[in-house]
């Protein structure tokens, strides 16, 4: 499909509340106002967007027919996709309308030109509702953990796709996290051998951190009520996408701002463990500076050997970039 076949397309769907439901809203588990400020985003950030745009074209990639992002969030990604403008049309989606009010609010800052983007209430799990065929890119950054059926979200995304399209996401690591799950539940021993045992409210979080690895990790537990619900292996995600007949490319520990760069660039390095691990705790499990100081103290120490045994290499799986290539 065209960009104008896309465009009238969504204009053969509703409208309600100013946006184009493609599938019924469905509001963030927290607060989307202030999601920028947990994680520290900068509601300016080009580089993602970019980035990703241009490690496609470095691979070669289709930009002939519209792109579309899955789960666009407050538009860290769509930021600089959109200002990129590789696409005749990118189509920026979430389930949350206060989200798409958010990122079509930083594209216009941006001066993006208004008739190359448009924006969609969809959840996900319903992107089979997106037309066959239509586009050259399915993106996703740190949505697809969010999505109960993987492999039907494979499937699904790689029918909207034409030939030569492009799904890509970024999204966290079974091993990495499952390895810092068991490393982050010695830090209340150590803290009370240290003779300065942790607070109550400190043992909470240290806890919550330790469990939370392991429901993400698990396959035996009921998720469709939780927000986050998957960490991934890459073995798994790669046999999903040649069944759905694509060929995947998996990049290990970087992120897509890391390919902001020339072309002649050398490859991004992976992020070392025990930067993601102090990153992953003081911004996604909302740990303060007091108990980040006894992390320092008590547990960076014994990421060590991890550092070592990753020299001239990877290291563990934390998360990475995936390019599957519709044939």
């Amino acid at each position: 499909m065209t960009a104008r076949e896309v465009h009238d397309w969504l204009g053969s769907l509703p409208v309600r509340d100013g946006w184009t439901w493609i599938s019924t809203p469905r509001a963030f588990a927290h607060d989307e106002g202030g999601y920028d400020a947990q994680y520290a985003n900068d509601p300016a950030n080009l580089a993602v967007g970019r980035g990703m745009v241009r490690l496609l074209r470095r691979r070669g990639a289709s930009f002939d027919r519209p792109g579309v992002e899955i789960g666009c969030g407050t538009g860290l990604l769509s930021l600089g996709l959109a200002a990129e403008s590789p696409y005749p049309l990118t189509l920026l989606t979430d389930p949350s309308p206060a989200f798409l009010r958010i990122t079509r609010d930083k594209v216009a800052r941006r001066g993006v030109e208004p008739s190359r983007v448009a924006y969609g209430v969809l959840m996900g799990e319903e992107i089979d509702r997106l037309p066959a065929g239509a586009f050259s890119l399915v993106a996703l950054r740190s949505t697809l953990h969010h999505i109960l059926d993987v492999d039907r979200f494979v499937r699904d995304a790689a029918r909207a796709l034409a030939p030569g399209g492009v799904l890509t996401f970024q999204e966290p690591c079974l091993e990495g996290y499952v390895l810092m799950g068991a490393l982050v539940q010695f830090l209340a021993p150590l803290a009370a051998a240290s003779g300065r045992a942790l607070s109550p409210a400190q043992a909470a979080k240290v806890d919550e951190f330790t469990r939370s690895m392991s429901f993400y990790a698990r396959r035996d537990v009921d998720k469709r009520q939780a927000e986050d619900k998957h960490l991934f292996r890459v073995d798994e995600l790669m046999r999903s996408s040649r069944a759905a007949g694509m060929d995947m490319e998996f990049l290990p520990n970087v992120e897509y701002n890391q390919f902001d760069s020339p072309a002649d660039a050398a490859a991004p390095s992976p992020v070392s463990f025990t930067a993601f691990f102090r990153s992953y705790a003081r911004y996604c499990m909302s740990w303060d500076e007091a108990l980040m100081a006894r992390f320092d103290e008590l547990l960076v120490p014994y990421c060590r050997v991890v550092e070592e045994s990753s020299g001239g290499g990877s290291g563990p799986y934390l998360h990475g970039v995936f390019v599957a290539t519709k044939r």
